[in-house]
């Protein structure tokens, strides 16, 4: 596994999986994530957008299929997407 520390990403696409991210912050990112090993400890998101692939976007739709995670709502192309 990759490890970083103390890194501020601003403007980059990340891929999660095989990384340790410790203290980091991500800003304005894409975050990646297909559902292989990830610690993430003390970080902080701004801006970013959650891309999910795989496994990771199968667990999710499970999730939604069950009612145990609301789906993405619908925007029209007027609506800008917000993440916090």
């Amino acid at each position: 596994m990759t490890r970083y520390e103390d890194k501020t990403f601003e403007n980059q696409h990340v891929n999660l999986d095989e990384g340790v991210f410790v203290n980091c912050v991500f800003k304005n990112c894409s975050l990646e994530y297909s559902g292989g090993d990830v610690y993430v400890q003390n970080c902080q998101g701004e801006s970013c957008q959650l891309v999910w692939r795989g496994a990771a976007q199968r667990t999710i739709f499970l999730l939604q299929g069950l009612g145990l995670l609301a789906p993405a709502a619908q925007l029209t192309s007027a609506e800008t997407p917000r993440v916090q």
